[in-house]
């Protein structure tokens, strides 16, 4: 639900421009097409888009408190606010209206910056406080709602999206090559860091304070285990049951339509069956396939889910023409992101949208309960990587590379145990991180230019990681866990959440997580490492409580994942797109070799399965590159665009 934004001057006699504002609301309409507010107090200036969806009729922002010496612009939903609302009540604090918005405010009224501790939901928000002239903004645990800042001497600015903080001609938008060098590495930007040196993500589970020219940023939340004990696996399917059917509950919190993406596989499936079940009327469910790809098309067993639990069920088709909106992906997404599964999530959502308002989604059941075959292998990286280095590289690597030409479960086999012999060796967090390349550093070193090189230095993308692995470790986390936390600290708010909740917006369509209730993914670090893998079986718990409702034979097949056929694409309907775009590879900004990149498409023609993946991330970074060489102007456009759609049908 909805886009905010704001503008903060540090000298209080310098107001904010009005039209400046209006401008940022305007820019992010997508984001809420059902109502624009706006509050301006000289230095001080607020703006939100509206989605409605709680209190439709009373939840209109900014909110302010009863002297009107705090005020509110929120994205998400906090699900248990009316929980807190009692609470809030009893401390002699008014409503004015039915909003989880307005609790938000008093809550921060009643504890301050403790305020973000006692939320469960997901939630990007700024509160302005005149009594001190401060501004505080706080984001969720896994970064499901996006923040992004910029600040200099003078001013502070944020927005849900970059594209309105474009619009300040105060904003110097030159690249940032640290930012530009992780991405060909891990096929997103990780951590605070964005493509524009001086744009910023405020990080998940932290709050920031602006305050008289100063910025202060803190960590509010980090996983607790105390109150899991390490009982029986029955005891603990029970606890996990009730859990995970109570975290659903909250997020069918709403007051207009609401659907699931429906994959097949277990996560969806199992909130397909628990939510069913809470609900008076059919679930309305939809999937997408990918018609003449049937290794990656699960629509069958999307549909076997939907006849078992007996909801509203539709397929859609994604080709290779679907990356016709590619630029309209990019847009929207403002980073460079070579995650394939973008295109059909963007075809899915622009269809469920003339159905629904808020989609729920099967996202972190992976991350939380060892979903993922590098959670299965590097079980295995401390024996086999004592193996000698000539065995390793020499023998195993080609042999699992050769398996790559195979169709199915050797592909799949191939694929990862090459990359398990060339890193087993390695220390956790660089081993953790090679799972995630695209690209490794000698490629880098050919593909990229020598000034991104030179800016770069001797920074290394496993630098990302190593802060992680040491919180994970000092939160006494086994290694699996390490690895979980790792994941839920990267991969999910920097590729997962970054792709679902711009390109749901981009429908004006909120997506929704059950999986990442907080208490939830505790409890899956928690687990002890049997409970979660054991032989060849992963995600075990998920796979168990499933097993109640639905046949084992659809639980307990082959895990397939959400995968697109890029390889095949590129060798095919994208040939020429892929050709063109390394020609005209001077948008890029001298960032790329086009000669390297030819090379490299040679190779994929000659069968190398290992030069897709770095050709797809140069693939989108020049249709990134060609789209925001000038984000500034690029914004204006749209901005002048949008208005003329609002004039037409005013």
């Amino acid at each position: 639900m909805c886009g905010i934004c704001g503008k903060l001057h540090h000298d209080s006699a310098r107001p904010v421009s009005p039209q400046l504002l209006h401008d940022m609301t305007t820019i992010l309409h997508h984001r809420g097409p059902d109502d624009v507010g706006h509050h301006i107090d000289g230095a001080i200036a607020l703006g939100q888009r509206r989605l409605s969806i709680v209190d439709v009729s009373g939840g209109k922002q900014p909110i302010s408190n009863a002297d009107d010496s705090v005020w509110i612009v929120f994205n998400g939903e906090i699900y248990n606010h009316e929980e807190l609302r009692p609470q809030l009540e009893a401390k002699g604090y008014v409503y004015k209206t039915r909003s989880d918005t307005e609790t938000i405010l008093h809550a921060y009224e009643a504890w301050g910056a403790g305020c973000v501790e006692k939320l469960r939901g997901m939630f990007a928000f700024a509160i302005w406080d005149a009594r001190d002239r401060s501004l505080f903004i706080a984001r969720d645990r896994f970064g499901i709602k996006p923040l992004y800042y910029w600040h200099d001497a003078q001013q502070f600015s944020f927005a849900s999206e970059m594209k309105a903080l474009w619009l300040d001609p105060d904003l110097d938008t030159a690249l940032d090559p640290v930012a530009l060098y992780d991405y060909f590495t891990f096929k997103f930007i990780p951590g605070a860091h964005t493509p524009f040196a001086k744009i910023r993500r405020l990080l998940p589970a932290h709050w920031m304070r602006v305050q008289n020219g100063e910025v202060k940023i803190q960590r509010y939340w980090q996983p607790r285990f105390d109150g899991i004990s390490p009982r029986s696996w029955d005891v603990h399917l029970e606890q996990l049951e009730a859990l995970l059917s109570d975290a659903i509950g909250e997020h069918l919190m709403s007051e207009v339509p609401q659907g699931l993406f429906l994959s097949g596989g277990v996560d969806s499936s199992l909130i397909a069956v628990l939510m069913s079940k809470l609900i008076d009327e059919p679930l309305r469910t939809f999937s997408i396939g990918f018609p003449g790809h049937a290794g990656f098309d699960e629509t069958a067993y999307a549909r076997q889910a939907a006849k078992h639990c007996g909801t509203r069920h539709q397929v859609f088709d994604c080709t290779a023409a679907s990356v016709d909106h590619l630029d309209d992906i990019l847009w929207h997404l403002e980073e460079p992101l070579a995650d394939p599964a973008m295109i059909p999530l963007y075809t899915l959502c622009k269809a469920a949208t003339n159905e629904v308002t808020v989609v729920h989604c099967g996202d972190g059941g992976d991350e939380a309960f060892g979903g993922y075959s590098r959670f299965f292998w590097d079980r295995f990286a401390g024996g086999y990587g004592k193996l000698p280095n000539a065995l390793r590289q020499g023998i195993a690597a080609p042999l699992f590379r050769g398996l790559q030409a195979f169709p199915g479960a050797l592909k799949e086999l191939g694929r990862r145990g090459e990359k398990f012999s060339r890193h087993a060796g390695l220390p956790d967090y660089e081993r953790y991180m090679n799972w995630f390349a695209q690209t490794d550093d000698a490629r880098k070193h050919d593909m990229l230019s020598e000034d991104v090189l030179d800016a770069v230095g001797r920074y290394r993308s496993s630098e990302v990681f190593r802060a992680l692995f040491q919180n994970a470790h000092g939160l006494g986390l086994d290694a699996m866990g390490a690895m979980q936390y790792t994941e839920l600290n990267s991969f999910i708010p920097d590729d997962l959440m970054l792709k679902s909740d711009k390109i749901a917006m981009a429908a004006s369509l909120e997506g929704r997580f059950p999986f990442l209730d907080h208490r939830l993914v505790e409890f899956g670090l928690a687990l002890p490492p049997g409970h979660k893998i054991r032989g060849k079986e992963m995600k075990r718990p998920l796979k168990a409580i499933l097993a109640r409702h639905m046949p084992r034979e659809f639980v307990y097949r082959r895990k397939q994942g959400f995968e697109v056929p890029v390889n095949e694409w590129l060798r095919g309907d994208l040939e020429r797109t892929l050709a063109d775009a390394i020609d005209a590879q001077k948008c890029s900004g001298g960032v790329l070799q086009p000669a390297y990149l030819r090379a490299l498409t040679a190779r994929l023609h000659r069968g190398d399965p290992t030069v897709a993946k770095p050709l797809y991330s140069a693939f989108i970074f020049l249709t990134w590159s060609r789209l925001f060489a000038q984000p500034r102007q690029r914004a204006l456009a749209a901005l002048a665009a949008n208005r003329a759609r609002q004039d037409s049908l005013a």
